[in-house]
């Protein structure tokens, strides 16, 4: 009796567990495109609405030199950082710089040409802000403040995560970060789960 007992409950367990299977939303197969971008993005889009501390301050010790060359030793105040290049609102996969994530993972600093140095793509400026690749390293993406499209597997759902850079303490703030669940990839309304910009969704197309 105790044995039968057993069994049967063995079976009500693979039961249920083969029935959440089949109930599960697949994993994207991909491979997908290899650009996907915010549609109608302009920049101030994310980063300006609560981002008022991402904004460097006179006194905040960030200093610049000439518009030639850009040293810390100049005066600096107003928006961004003077020496990177603007966001364009695009994400992108490279694999030879940035296997970590997969085919599923897209980065702002995996653009074609990207490299070392302010103007290079490594440092992107957009809104109130700035986001800069930690230690110009593709293989260190996700210690510093990466703007990133990826699938999450534990929840089986698409997040897109906007980082910035805070002046003088380098520390990571979190901008935007949005969901979308389902589907083979990112494109869809990515909806605001967290992040101190209050926009509350936006809307990724591939190319």
């Amino acid at each position: 009796m105790q044995r039968e007992t057993k069994l049967k409950h063995a079976d009500q367990f693979l039961h249920r567990r083969l029935l959440a299977q089949e109930l599960a939303p697949p994993s994207p197969s991909g491979p997908t495109a290899d650009v996907y971008r915010i549609a109608n993005y302009a920049d101030g889009l994310v980063g300006v609405n609560g981002c008022e501390a991402l904004r460097p301050r006179f006194d905040s010790g960030l200093r610049w030199a000439d518009a030639n060359n850009l040293q810390p030793g100049d005066p600096c105040w107003g928006r961004g950082v003077a020496g990177g290049v603007t966001w364009d609102g695009a994400f992108y996969r490279d694999l030879a710089r940035y296997a970590g994530g997969g085919e599923l993972f897209w980065s702002a600093y995996l653009k074609p040409g990207s490299a070392p140095g302010m103007k290079q793509g490594f440092w992107l400026n957009f809104g109130a802000g700035w986001a800069h690749l930690h230690h110009d390293d593709p293989a260190q993406m996700l210690s510093g403040a990466a703007p990133r499209i990826f699938y999450d597997v534990a929840p089986q759902q698409w997040q897109l995560v906007i980082e910035a850079t805070r002046f003088v303490t380098l520390a990571v703030v979190e901008v935007w970060t949005g969901a979308k669940a389902g589907g083979n990839d990112p494109t869809g309304v990515f909806t605001r789960v967290s992040g101190s910009d209050p926009l509350p969704a936006v809307t990724v197309v591939a190319g």
